[in-house]
């Protein structure tokens, strides 16, 4: 008889000013049944236990948080899949081939991506993403968990 289980999840993140990073985080992890832990929280050698990890930040300055890139950087050469998504008050993110060649320099296979609006409004600029993540960001959040977890089963 065959066996089958979802994948072992963690969801690592850096979520600073209005905590919208955490807000999507929160949601996929509750679709995944994943943990979730603040990236100063996780350990590199940690990793070995999951078979699923999702990276998410914040977008600062057009790069994720100092402190995931720092983790990422240190992160023990792994053969795992991951997943990385973001939230930012500019947009898309548009460094995340940047990121996904990090990870897939330390032997990672990235999966999938997400990224969503979040509020941020330095001196009132930005004014269009007040409120986010909203209702449908959040709702976005939660189908990307879905398809993930619909993919994510082994034997």
């Amino acid at each position: 008889m065959i066996e089958v289980r979802t994948m072992k999840t963690l969801i690592i993140y850096k979520s600073v000013h209005r905590k919208n990073t955490e807000q999507i985080a929160k949601v996929m992890a509750a679709v995944l049944e994943a943990e979730l832990a603040k990236v100063e929280d996780v350990r590199p050698e940690m990793l070995g236990h999951y078979d699923l990890i999702g990276f998410g930040s914040g977008i600062y300055a057009s790069k994720v948080h100092r402190k995931l890139a720092r983790f990422i950087r240190r992160m023990p050469v792994e053969n795992r899949n991951v997943f990385i998504f973001c939230t930012s008050g500019s947009g898309e993110f548009k460094n995340q081939q940047q990121l996904t060649a990090q990870l897939s320099a330390k032997g990672c296979k990235v999966v999938a991506e997400y990224h969503c609006s979040g509020e941020f409004s330095p001196l009132g600029f930005n004014l269009d993403k007040k409120g986010h993540p909203d209702p449908l960001d959040l709702q976005g959040a939660r189908s990307f968990a879905e398809n993930l977890r619909k993919e994510a089963y082994v034997c």
